[in-house]
Formats: structure tokens, C-alpha cells, sequence
């Protein structure tokens, strides 16, 4: 069952808008961390500072959390762990920074709930080097040759 506090969270991330961080106080902690591929960052003030800027950095932001699941842990280590859960999002936008040139990525959030039910840690996992880096003219063509020396050889790549 996916608790309540977790569920705004999610109803939150996926209508993000300009006017939606007046709601953080009661959806994240005042000590919330934050972790993804860019930022390491804890506090609701600088959290909501890093949902605006990604506002600002991408027309047409787009959130669709796909799937929610509990992380369960081993029984041997259950007890001292609180619970953490798994969302599956597709994120998505145009970059202004890059002529508004469409972006998608698929990823994962790991997020773990404070006692009153608000989020208190959130990391998110994705491929920053195919998510992102390759759509960079230099650093893109860079990323691709890597990519292609260090894969399998003698199987077809999708």
C-alpha cells in the first residue's frame, strides 16, 4: 500500500507549475535531501530553488511517475531501516538553452518518508551521459564514440 504522504508527492511532482512550491512545507521536510546526477542538496529552501530553476531551464516540462513500489530490505536488516520506495518516472521537456530541442528521459526516484509522512530524502537515477550529454555538440560526439569502444562487440546494439 502506498501511504498517503507519498501519493500528494507524487500528485505534486506531476502537475509541477511556478505556483506549486507554496506547497513543499507540506510534502517535504525542512531538512529534505536531495540527490540526481547534478545536485546534492539539502533543505526545503534550496530544493524548491532547484524545482525553479528546472522550470526556467525547460519549456513544456512534463512529469509521469509510471510506476510506484516499495523497496522492501532484507529481513535481517527490516527492522532498522525505514521504508523507501521506487518511482518510475518519464521526464521530459524542451531545453531552452539548447534552442528548445526536445528531451526525454526514463529514470528512477528513490524516496523515503519522515515519520509525519513528508519526504525527506529523494534520489533520483538516470542516464545523465545518454539522458543528456549526447544531445551537446562536442561532448555528444564524444559520449557516442565511448559509448560505441566500450560496448559488447558481436551483438547488435539497440
Amino acid at each position: 500500500m502506498i501511504p498517503a504522504g507519498l501519493t500528494r508527492y507524487v500528485a505534486f511532482m506531476t502537475t509541477l507549475n511556478e505556483h506549486a512550491c507554496a506547497q513543499l512545507a507540506t510534502l517535504v521536510t525542512d531538512d529534505i535531501h536531495f540527490r540526481d546526477p547534478f545536485n546534492n542538496l539539502r533543505g526545503r529552501a534550496d530544493f524548491a530553488h532547484c524545482l525553479r530553476d528546472m522550470q526556467m531551464q525547460l519549456a513544456e516540462l512534463r512529469i509521469e511517475v509510471t510506476h510506484v513500489g516499495v523497496l522492501h530490505a532484507p529481513a535481517a536488516s527490516a527492522e532498522d531501516s525505514p521504508p523507501r520506495y521506487a518511482l518510475r518516472w518519464i521526464f521530459s521537456g524542451k531545453i531552452r538553452a539548447l534552442g528548445n530541442r526536445a528531451w526525454c528521459v526514463t529514470g528512477f526516484s528513490e524516496v523515503r518518508l519522515a515519520a509525519d509522512g513528508r519526504v525527506c530524502e529523494h534520489f533520483d537515477y538516470w542516464d545523465a551521459a545518454q539522458g543528456l550529454y549526447e544531445l551537446l555538440p562536442v561532448i555528444g560526439r564524444c559520449i557516442g564514440w565511448l559509448r560505441r569502444r566500450f560496448a559488447v562487440r558481436g551483438v547488435v546494439q539497440h
